[in-house]
């Protein structure tokens, strides 16, 4: 083997591996747009918004949740990682984004809008308990 061609081969599985450890579920996918934190798998109503999609760290494994709340205690919630590959999804206006291969999902119902994702978003189960959402285990 020539040394142009051991060096070109080395370049091409270092930049392999780094692509394939930034697509790893282990990726949050956040950026700047944390989710809320969730105290003792409960969150107080007062912190989600009407009429919106919020996500929702309950802590644990899987913790991030899409909380979807209409008026009052309307709320429905779905998974918050991307049914391709298992990263964590990203507010984008009223999308969620996967930020490892561009996946989008309707932020109010968690179906999908564009492809590699092919299932939609699965439902979590919550329940309200007086001012608080817990999450439901």
């Amino acid at each position: 083997m020539t040394r142009r061609r051991a060096l070109g081969a080395l370049g091409l599985g270092t930049g392999a591996v780094c692509g394939l450890a930034a697509c790893g579920p282990e990726d949050e996918g956040f950026g700047n747009a944390d989710p809320v934190r969730a105290t003792d798998d409960a969150i107080a109503l007062s912190e989600l918004p009407e009429n919106a999609t919020t996500l929702v760290n309950f802590g644990g494994e899987r913790p991030f949740v899409a909380i979807v709340r209409g008026t009052g205690e309307d709320i429905t919630a779905f998974s918050g990682y991307c049914t391709h590959q298992g990263c964590a999804v990203a507010m984008a206006g009223e999308e969620l984004q996967c930020p490892c291969h561009g996946s989008t999902f309707d932020a109010k119902t968690g179906e999908v809008l564009s492809a590699p994702a092919a299932s939609p978003l699965p439902p979590v189960a919550v329940e309200v308990d007086g001012d608080v959402l817990r999450r439901v285990r």
